[in-house]
C-alpha cells in the first residue's frame, strides 16, 4: 500500500527570513512539504493557480497586493484553505487580518515577537495545517452587516443569554451568526473563540465595526447585559455566575489544552440559568465544548451546533453530536435566524 503524499503548502510573506523560519518548522514534519514560496499577494495568486497547494500560509502586510486582496482573489479563482500569519502591529493590521478571514481564510496566527514564540508555532501550525487541509474551502457570502438584521419589536424575553464556542473557522461563523440577529437582541451574547494571543481584541473590534454592534472583550464582574456581545479575552476562562455577571478566571488550568474553554462557559450556564440559555457550538478542531453543551442540554438549555457542510473543521460540533448534546444542526446564518425566532416566541 502506497504512502499518502505529503500535504503541500505555499508560503507567502515578503520577509525572506520569515519564510525561512516557516520552511524550517515545516521541514521537521514528515507529512508536510513546502510546495513553493511567494513574496507578495500577486505571486501568491499565480503560485496557487500553478502549484495547486493544499494550504496557503498568508502574510497580511505585503507590497504589490496585500494578503486581504490575495485571499479574495484566490477564493474567487481556486478556493484553497488559507491560514493567515500576521503581526499584531496595530489595529489596522488586525482588522485586515480578519477581513481576510471573512473573505475565506480559515485561521489566523500571530507572528512571534520573540524566538521562544516560534517554538509554540512549531507545534500549533503543523497541527492546524493537517486539520484544515481536508476542509472545504468556502467562498464567503457577500459581506453582511447589521443593516440586514431583523427588527426588534415584540421579542420573546425568556432566552436571556446566548453562549457560543468556536475554534478554527469560528471567526467567520460567529460573524455570520451575529449578522442576522435583531439589532438589539434581548439577550447577552457570550463568545469563547480559540484565537492567538493578541488577536482577541482585534476580533472584537472587527465584529463591532463591521456589524455595528456593542462588541467588546469581557471584563470581570460586568453584568451580562441584553444587546451586548462579550468575547472572552485570551488566556482566561469566561463564566456566567448566579447573578448574571461575567467572571474571568486566569487561575483554573486550561481544559483539554484550552483557556478560554467553551466547556467552562457552557458548564457555568448549565449550573446557573440553563433554561434562559441557548448554547451554540461552531466550527473547530478537537472536543472543546462538547461535554459542556451536553450538560447544558440535560439542564434544560436550548443547544445547537454548526452543520458539517458549512464547518471548516467539524471536530467540535461532531463531538457534541456524538454525546447527543444537540439535535439542531444548521449553518451559522440559519442558527442566528432560529435564535431570532426564539425571541419572537417560536423556539423549537
Amino acid at each position: 500500500m502506497s504512502e499518502p503524499r505529503p500535504l503541500r503548502v505555499l508560503l507567502v510573506d515578503d520577509s525572506a527570513t520569515v519564510r525561512a523560519v516557516l520552511r524550517r518548522i515545516l521541514g521537521r514534519t514528515v507529512d508536510i512539504t513546502v510546495a513553493g514560496e511567494a513574496s507578495d499577494g500577486a505571486q501568491a495568486v499565480e503560485q496557487t493557480l500553478a502549484l495547486h497547494p493544499d494550504v496557503v500560509l498568508m502574510d497580511v502586510e505585503m507590497p504589490v497586493v496585500d494578503g486581504f486582496a490575495a485571499t479574495e482573489r484566490i477564493m474567487a479563482v481556486r478556493p484553497t484553505p488559507i491560514v493567515v500569519i500576521s503581526s499584531r502591529a496595530n489595529r489596522s493590521v488586525l482588522h485586515t487580518a480578519f477581513e481576510a478571514i471573512r473573505r475565506g481564510a480559515v485561521e489566523v496566527f500571530a507572528k512571534p515577537e520573540a524566538p521562544a514564540g516560534w517554538d509554540h508555532l512549531s507545534e500549533a501550525l503543523p497541527r492546524t495545517i493537517r486539520n484544515v487541509a481536508g476542509a472545504r474551502a468556502r467562498v464567503s457570502a457577500p459581506p453582511t452587516t447589521s443593516s440586514g438584521a431583523l427588527p426588534s419589536p415584540k421579542l420573546h424575553r425568556e432566552l436571556r443569554y446566548v453562549a457560543i464556542g468556536a475554534s478554527t473557522g469560528g471567526p467567520q461563523a460567529v460573524h455570520e451568526l451575529l449578522s442576522v440577529l435583531p439589532a438589539e437582541p434581548p439577550a447577552a451574547i457570550l463568545v469563547v473563540q480559540h484565537i492567538a494571543s493578541g488577536f482577541d481584541e482585534g476580533f472584537a473590534d472587527w465584529l463591532a465595526k463591521d456589524l455595528r454592534r456593542d462588541v467588546r472583550l469581557a471584563a470581570d464582574g460586568e453584568s451580562a447585559t441584553p444587546g451586548t456581545v462579550r468575547i472572552s479575552p485570551s488566556g482566561v476562562h469566561l463564566r456566567l455566575d448566579d447573578g448574571g455577571a461575567l467572571r474571568l478566571d486566569a487561575v483554573t488550568p486550561a481544559r483539554a489544552g484550552h483557556r478560554p474553554s467553551a466547556d467552562e462557559l457552557f458548564l457555568s450556564c448549565a449550573s446557573t440559568k440553563p433554561r434562559q440559555v441557548a448554547g451554540v457550538l461552531l466550527s473547530g478542531m478537537g472536543r472543546d465544548g462538547a461535554e459542556g453543551l451536553a450538560a447544558l442540554r440535560r439542564a434544560g438549555g436550548l443547544t445547537m451546533v454548526q452543520d458539517e457542510a458549512s464547518s471548516v473543521v467539524f471536530g467540535m460540533p461532531k463531538a457534541a453530536l456524538d454525546l447527543e448534546a444537540a439535535t439542531i444542526t444548521r449553518p451559522p446564518r440559519e442558527l442566528g435566524l432560529l435564535l431570532a425566532k426564539c425571541w419572537q416566541g417560536e423556539c423549537p
